[in-house]
């Protein structure tokens, strides 16, 4: 019960909850209204038939006989009327209307122990007590504790009768009557109880429902929003980029970025941040820009100087939250097949030429935020591609992807999967499969798989050669 009244005190719901309970409540309180006036209308009329008759028989003289306890149905009347009318209408805050509810309660309860002063009528006292606290908690969604704000003053009136006109000789009765009379408020303050215990556990499934509703809506159009970060895949007669993107949850902290220069070189950057999630993907979403910025200051950067810029934006603004990231760029000029690659503490990247050995290019700097700009080095590696030949692109995801006996894919599997022979209709697909095949229940990781491949028929001019191309720059 604890976890389901705190939702009470939660900001997100107090509102919604304080609101709905004031409207249960101003219902309620018409219902018992209603219950309370249709009682004592019918006690009345019980009584009053009986009264006429006699008059019609003996004359007026009988109404001199009647007996004062029949004025309370009728003064009772006037009273409910005067708090339908008078009161009733200008109810509107919750509190208001438990005040409103007691202090009808009482002026109903003092009529009834008016009537105990008469002989034979003194054992009702309280059990007219006992049947207010009960209809009323069988009608009024409130607290125990508010349902007992009315009975103390009637207790209290009822107790003083007791004392006054009725056993004050008897002190052994009047401290048995002291210590029983308030059980008998307990079956009015269990229906309390069970009654706001239900409503709160109702409530509360019903807010959270609503509210998962509105996240997953969010969550949803923040996905778009993420995933319109992503670039679209790009096939040109030269060269095609492709790439895969399967998040964790609904939004992930892995990101690539492909653009081409105005010389029509290809940079592709690809990130993986630390974490999961929203504020991964938050993450995700102050890098894109970043990495926006810098290739539209100098369209002409260089993989490893735009992994130097990177590295100074997250030492600066990332690394005082504790988040970090690794990343690879290459730059891919498709008129002579000069590949241009940095890695920043990322796995290796695979090198599939059309005919040979596949090679893996290691990490050449480390995570990106972890040193200050002026102490950060990223070496450049070069390469040059023939047509035909493959670059696959991926982060952590792939390789940590686990089975059922919890071993990961590993970056041997995939190196070795590099080697397959013939080559896939599409290495993209092919690699998200064996991950795919390779994993046992929900993943653990996002996933990012870009792969960039020059085709057969691309690079008519002259080339340089070889072993000329194969140097590593600082």
């Amino acid at each position: 019960m604890a976890n389901d009244s705190a939702i009470e005190t939660t900001e997100e719901f107090r509102g919604e909850y304080e609101l709905a309970l004031e409207n249960w409540l101003h219902r309620r309180f018409a219902g018992l209204w209603g219950t309370l006036f249709a009682i004592e209308l019918a006690l009345t009329a019980l009584w009053s038939f009986p009264l006429i008759s006699r008059i019609n028989e003996q004359g007026f003289e009988a109404a001199a006989a009647i007996s004062p306890v029949r004025l309370v149905p009728p003064l009772s009347l006037l009273v409910l009327a005067f708090f339908r009318f008078r009161v009733m209408p200008r109810l509107q805050e919750r509190e208001a209307i438990i005040r409103a509810a007691t202090r009808m309660i009482i002026c109903l309860g003092f009529l009834d122990l008016i009537a105990t002063l008469l002989p034979d009528v003194a054992a009702t006292g309280i059990l007219g007590i006992y049947f207010l606290h009960l209809v009323s908690s069988l009608f009024l969604p409130w607290r125990p504790l508010d349902s007992l704000r009315p009975m103390v003053p009637l207790m209290v009136a009822w107790l003083g009768l007791r004392i006054f006109f009725g056993e004050s000789g008897n002190p052994t009765g009047l401290l048995l009557a002291l210590s029983l009379a308030p059980l008998g408020l307990l079956p009015g303050l269990g229906v309390c109880a069970f009654r706001m215990w239900t409503w709160n556990r109702r409530f509360r499934t019903a807010a959270l429902a609503r509210g998962f509703g509105v996240l997953r809506r969010e969550v949803k159009q923040a996905r778009r929003i993420h995933e319109s970060l992503f670039p679209s895949p790009i096939k040109e007669p030269d060269f095609t980029f492709d790439f895969r993107f399967r998040p964790m949850r609904d939004l992930g902290g892995d990101f690539i970025h492909a653009s081409r220069n105005p010389s029509g070189r290809l940079r592709v950057v690809l990130v993986d941040v630390t974490g999961h999630g929203l504020t991964a993907a938050m993450t995700v979403t102050r890098l894109s820009g970043e990495i926006e910025r810098v290739v539209a200051e100098d369209p002409d950067l260089g993989p490893a100087a735009i992994l130097v810029a990177l590295n100074r934006y997250a030492n600066l603004v990332l690394s005082q939250h504790s988040i970090f990231a690794t990343a690879i760029a290459a730059e891919l000029d498709p008129s002579d097949g000069t590949l241009r690659i940095a890695n920043a503490g990322h796995p290796p990247a695979f090198l599939r030429p059309r005919e040979g050995m596949v090679e893996s290019i290691e990490s050449s700097g480390i995570i990106l935020g972890a040193l200050e700009s002026d102490e950060y080095e990223c070496e450049e590696t070069r390469r040059t591609l023939d047509p035909g030949d493959l670059l696959l692109l991926y982060t952590d995801g792939l390789i940590e992807t686990r089975d059922r006996s919890g071993s990961q894919l590993g970056i041997n599997r995939v190196f070795e999967a590099m080697k397959r022979i013939p080559a896939p209709p599409s290495w993209t697909d092919h690699i998200t499969s064996l991950a795919d095949a390779h994993r046992f229940g929900p993943p653990e990781d996002d996933l990012l798989i870009a792969t960039i491949a020059l085709h057969p028929e691309a690079i008519q001019s002259e080339r340089p050669s070889t072993s000329d191309s194969d140097d590593r720059e600082a």
